[in-house]
């Protein structure tokens, strides 16, 4: 059974601005299916803003069709119920993802935003190469 782990909006811009990173590994563990995925709605919509503010549309639609094909997506309806569980322990644009990551039992919220910090499930790209892989480059699945 492949690891599942929740990757947020940086990690995929940080993989596509600096691919040889500890994100561009996750990435590549992603592309070479040896882990599953997950992210929110609100991911999709942030990377998809990103892509098109930074670069341009079809930079954009691309992601956005890469993020659907390779990743599974929990809808903002899926935890929408359950947010007012997690209201106030992190700030609210991270409400979803803090959500989606508790209500579906993932063990792992990758990410660079700092605001994850003391959350269980959070840990760094680097963090969490070094401790599923034992160092932050070499990753046998």
């Amino acid at each position: 059974m492949k690891l599942r782990i929740f990757i947020d909006t940086n990690v995929f811009i940080y993989s596509f601005e600096f691919p040889d990173s500890n994100s561009g590994t996750i990435i590549e563990l992603l592309n070479d299916e040896k882990i599953e995925v997950v992210i929110s709605e609100r991911v999709v919509k942030e990377v998809y803003r990103y892509f098109k503010k930074y670069y341009d549309k079809a930079v954009a639609d691309s992601f956005r069709k890469y993020l659907y094909e390779a990743c599974k997506i929990i809808r903002a309806s899926e935890v929408g119920d359950a947010l007012s569980k997690y209201s106030g322990q992190i700030k609210e644009k991270d409400l979803e993802q803090l959500t989606a990551v508790r209500e579906y039992g993932i063990k792992y919220l990758i990410s660079l935003d700092r605001d994850f910090e003391g959350q269980e499930e959070y840990r760094t790209p680097k963090e969490f190469m070094i401790f599923a892989c034992g160092n932050a480059k070499n990753c046998d699945f």
